[in-house]
């Protein structure tokens, strides 16, 4: 599996506070099938960043795949960024203030969690134009009624890619997304070890078993590499 959306880098945002708690994930990560793990942390617009900068996340990955290696774990860890929603974000991304998903052309963007914000359309067009793939973190998140799932099947019918979080992958929101044919991909959205775990394995099987293996496989496997390997 590869997880595209995870917060494991020590002291950034709100995910781990020191290396312990990161090698703790990726071991977790590691025990549930997840062979890459892009970290991202928030960008510096999210209430929730502590420090931001693309050095500093290149040298938390390059630190985190070293411990891993050393603790024995075959596991690629890899740079990106969860990033808040603006509208100044390509401009970001060309000046490299912010970075893409694992040196690709992918982009993670969140909106706020309290309803669709559909100014987030342009933005996301406006990026595609530009030859990036956008993926919609958690829209699970986003749905309080019915408009809210047309404004997304509206963000999805432009090309967005919706990525739901392992550990709701049952719950309702995200099984009217399944219903609307609104998930492309899954990924952990982890922020420690104890709090906020990697639940891959367990969101993997229960795709798995309500929507069959293919999809699953889809969903955690093929969809992400394809997206990282651009």
């Amino acid at each position: 599996m590869i997880d595209i959306h995870c917060h494991i880098f020590h002291d950034l945002d709100d995910g781990p506070r020191n290396r312990d708690v990161s090698l703790n994930m990726v071991r977790q990560q590691h025990a549930a099938g997840v062979t890459t793990i892009i970290g991202t942390p928030h960008s510096p617009n999210s209430s929730a960043s502590r420090k931001y900068s693309p050095a500093l996340i290149r040298e938390r990955a390059y630190e985190l795949q070293e411990l891993a290696q050393a603790d024995g774990l075959d596991i690629a860890i890899l740079p990106g960024t969860e990033i808040n929603y603006h509208n100044q974000i390509s401009k970001q991304l060309k000046t490299e203030t912010i970075i893409p998903l694992a040196g690709s052309r992918t982009v993670l963007i969140e909106m706020p969690v309290f309803a669709v914000d559909m100014r987030f359309l342009p933005t996301a067009i406006e990026l595609m134009e530009e030859g990036y793939h956008v993926v919609l973190a958690h829209p699970e998140r986003y749905i309080y009624n019915q408009r809210d799932i047309d404004d997304l099947r509206r963000i999805h019918e432009t090309g967005v890619l919706f990525q739901i979080t392992a550990n709701a992958v049952s719950e309702q929101n995200s099984t009217t997304l399944f219903e609307h044919a609104l998930v492309d991909l899954v990924a952990s959205d982890a922020h420690g070890d104890t709090y906020r775990p990697t639940q891959m394995g367990t969101g993997y099987t229960k795709v798995s078993e309500r929507y069959g293996t293919e999809t699953a496989e889809r969903l955690f496997v093929h969809t992400p590499g394809r997206l990282i390997s651009r």
